[in-house]
C-alpha cells in the first residue's frame, strides 16, 4: 500500500498492522491531511480506500493509543548486549528462523 502519491502530502507514519482491514495514516500537518482527505473520492475509486479525518472523540482517543504504544515501546525491558554479542544473536536468530522455514517444505522423494 502506498499513499506516496505525486499530489499528495508526503506520509509522516502510518499506524497499521498487517493483516488489519484499517488504520492511521498521520502527516505533518492538518493542511497535508486535508490535501489527502479532498482527493478522498480519487484515492476511494483507485485503491478502494475509505478515508476520513479523525476529529473530536475519535481523535482524543486516538492520541490515548499514541500515548499507551509510546509507553509501552519505552518500558519494554531490554537486554544489554555489547557489539560482538550482538551480532552473534542476530546471527543465530536468523539461523534459527531459516532452519524453521526450512522444515515447513515438504519433499517428495522417488525410490
Amino acid at each position: 500500500m502506498s499513499l506516496n502519491h505525486p499530489h499528495l502530502s508526503p506520509v509522516a507514519y502510518v499506524d497499521i498492522l498487517e493483516g488489519d482491514g484499517e488504520g492511521h495514516v498521520r502527516f505533518l500537518t492538518p493542511e497535508d491531511a486535508q490535501v489527502v482527505s479532498d482527493a478522498r473520492a480519487e484515492l476511494q475509486k483507485e485503491h478502494s480506500w475509505k478515508l476520513e479525518i479523525l476529529s473530536g472523540d475519535h481523535e482524543q482517543r486516538y492520541w490515548q493509543k499514541i500515548l499507551v504504544d509510546r509507553q509501552v515501546k519505552l518500558n519494554r525491558p531490554r537486554e544489554k548486549k555489547r557489539g560482538t554479542e550482538k551480532l552473534i544473536s542476530k546471527a543465530e536468530k536468523i539461523i534459527m528462523t531459516r532452519a524453521k522455514e526450512a522444515n515447513k517444505h515438504i519433499r517428495f522423494q522417488e525410490d
